[in-house]
């Protein structure tokens, strides 16, 4: 049984969906994805000399407030981030203020950011999702600059995890695995794309959740091995992590977004394929022209 997050993109001016919608259930839990963009609103280029190496640029981060239980978007995306967009694409949130003015291209409508969050809000024991939907307890959000200058060769990946030091050791309350969104559609945007990178988030393990690793908020393989060189479709592939229950205290964020070229190796056994019928690829990364940027930060829970 699967239980869905979701995680979406967003870069202002054009839209591409990589993955439809599934069903809610409560055993495992694996995302749900979808891709935005939204244009850089300041178009100056670097003047130092040297200009820095082009790379992902770390921006923002931080655990927000979640609009659920508000109810969705008609396209079923979370109310926000929502962004300040004069033209009409923008069907999220048109205007804003009051009086009500059209929403100015370069506003973001975004959750509050916290450090200290409610441990009974974020133990999947306690919050009423055991056994029913899945109900966050928050939102991440990073932030980052892609001036990375990489074209369709170059995939976008994400890894998101959250990690707790219980009793001298450290344990994962999530792994997101690697998600695989496909070619970079920002490498080459002129000016600069930033990139919004966002979802719905609780912490550790759950009864009826399946046993680790790869349990509850530790992501099991998803659409991987792939079906297709290149795969054509948004992909995760496991970290062999377990999650655990969460405890009081210090919970520490860790977002990588990389552009990497993809490597994909063909395999013809069912044993090698795993969920995937023969024949299937498993994908490595290479390490030429790599772009790569880590944000960290931390939440306490009490």
């Amino acid at each position: 049984m699967t239980r869905f997050r979701l995680f979406q993109v967003l870069v202002l001016v054009a839209s591409v969906a990589f993955f439809a919608c599934s069903q809610l259930a409560v055993a495992q839990e694996k995302p749900h994805f979808q891709i935005k963009v939204v244009p850089k609103m300041n178009s100056d280029a670097p003047q130092v000399n040297p200009a820095p190496p082009a790379n992902l640029y770390g921006l923002d981060q931080a655990f927000t407030a979640t609009p659920y239980p508000a109810p969705a978007n008609s396209d079923g995306s979370d109310l926000w981030p929502c962004f300040g967009n004069t033209s009409t694409a923008n069907t999220d949130c048109p205007t804003i203020g009051n009086p009500s003015v059209t929403f100015p291209t370069g506003g973001v409508a975004v959750g509050v950011p916290s450090y200290v969050w409610s441990f009974a809000n974020c133990d999947a024991d306690t919050n009423g999702t055991s056994n029913t939907s899945y109900v966050p307890c928050g939102q991440t959000e990073t932030w980052y600059e892609d001036d990375s200058g990489t074209g369709a060769t170059f995939d976008l990946t994400y890894l998101l995890t959250a990690t707790q030091v219980q009793a001298g050791v450290k344990q994962y309350l999530v792994d997101s695995g690697t998600v695989d969104f496909g070619p970079n559609p920002f490498g080459g945007a002129t000016p600069p794309a930033d990139v919004i990178i966002y979802g719905d988030q609780n912490l550790g393990d759950w009864p009826g959740a399946t046993v680790g690793p790869n349990n509850a908020n530790c992501t099991a393989d998803f659409n991987y091995p792939t079906a297709a060189d290149p795969a054509g479709v948004l992909f995760i592939i496991r970290a062999n992590k377990t999650c655990v229950k969460p405890l009081p205290g210090l919970v520490t964020f860790t977002a990588v977004t990389t552009v990497a070229t993809p490597i994909y190796t063909k395999h013809t056994t069912a044993a090698a394929c795993g969920a995937t019928t023969p024949p299937c690829w498993t994908v490595t990364y290479s390490a030429t022209g790599k772009k790569s940027v880590m944000q960290k930060w931390n939440v306490w829970l009490q």
